[in-house]
Parts: structure tokens; C-alpha cells; sequence
């Protein structure tokens, strides 16, 4: 899924972590090789190979410290970028963070992963030159040809602060990859 929305208002999108306790361990800062070293347990299904169309629905955005005038704006532009449907493809050759970075649009690193049958808890930092960069948590359901997954993250907003933005991004096998 192409996460890089143009929002006129903003020169540059970029992420940052979630907050809760375990992604704070993943904030900048002086780490053991222990502490840096992925946290995975993997016993989820993975999506079986093909093209996937992507939506993506934004649930909450906030920028604490924003005007109302200014949150109407960006909440306006940053859902109609979210509201285009997009596609990706999966090979047999991807591995769960592949997966990940197709659908994101975006070069992930796993950080923490947890799945065990469809259930999915990870959390990934991704450095796109526009768009997602910093760590993003997803939450939810992947199954063999769909997924139904909740995406957290703050994005840093110029001039304005930061933004604690949620959406719900969900994907189906459309068919094979072209």
C-alpha cells in the first residue's frame, strides 16, 4: 500500500514509535546488542503469493497543540490520500518483513513480531524518503489471501507538533501478480 500521501500542508511525512512500554524500548539511544536484536516469535500464516489491493481507512488524527482550523485541514488531506486504493505484489520468495514493506510501500525493518496462526502483533521501523519513516505498530488479522490490521504511529508534522495518527489498513488477493 503507497503510503505517501502529498498533503500541501506538510513538507515531509515521517514516523516515529507508538509509545507503549515495549515500543518505547525501540526509541533512539545507547543499546545493548541484546536490546537491538529483533524480538520474533512466527507461527502466523503468511499471505499465499498473488496481487493484493490495499485500503487504507484513518481512524484518529491528532496533533496536540493545532488549531482547529489547521486539524480540519490535515485531517481532511491526510484522509483522501488515505482513501486511494492501492495494490502490491507477494512472491514465494518474500519473507514477513518483504510482506510488510510491499504493502507499506516502504524498506521495514521487524522489530518485535509476534503471530501465531492469523493473529499478528508487530511492530517495524521503515525509512521511506516520503512517507512512513520511524516505528509503526500493526495489530489484527492476516490471513492466507486477506488481512484486517490496525496501524499506529506519531507523525512529526512541521510547524505543528506531532500527530498520533490510527487506521485501519486492510488487504485482499485480487488475483495473481502481473
Amino acid at each position: 500500500m503507497r503510503l505517501t500521501f502529498t498533503l500541501p500542508l506538510l513538507a515531509a511525512m515521517a514516523l516515529a514509535a507508538c509509545g507503549d512500554d515495549t515500543d518505547a524500548d525501540l526509541a533512539d539511544g545507547a543499546l545493548s546488542t541484546d536490546e537491538v536484536m529483533p524480538e520474533i516469535s512466527d507461527n502466523g500464516v503468511m499471505p499465499q503469493p498473488g496481487e493484493y489491493s490495499t485500503s487504507f481507512e484513518l481512524v484518529s488524527f491528532e496533533v496536540p497543540g493545532a488549531t482547529s482550523v489547521d486539524m480540519d485541514a490535515l485531517r481532511r488531506e491526510f484522509a483522501d490520500g488515505a482513501g486511494e486504493q492501492t495494490s502490491f505484489c507477494v512472491t514465494d520468495a518474500m519473507d514477513r518483513a518483504a510482506w510488510i514493506s510491499a504493502m507499506t510501500d516502504n524498506s521495514c525493518t521487524v522489530q518485535r513480531l509476534n503471530a501465531d496462526g492469523d493473529q499478528l502483533d508487530l511492530a517495524m521501523t521503515c525509512d521511506a524518503e516520503e512517507g512512513p519513516q520511524g516505528t509503526i505498530t500493526l495489530t489484527g488479522t492476516q490471513g492466507e489471501t486477506a488481512s484486517n490490521l490496525e496501524m499506529r504511529w506519531t507523525q512529526p508534522i512541521p510547524s505543528h507538533g506531532e500527530a498520533n495518527v490510527v487506521a485501519r489498513l486492510a488487504s485482499e488477493r485480487t488475483g495473481d501478480c502481473s
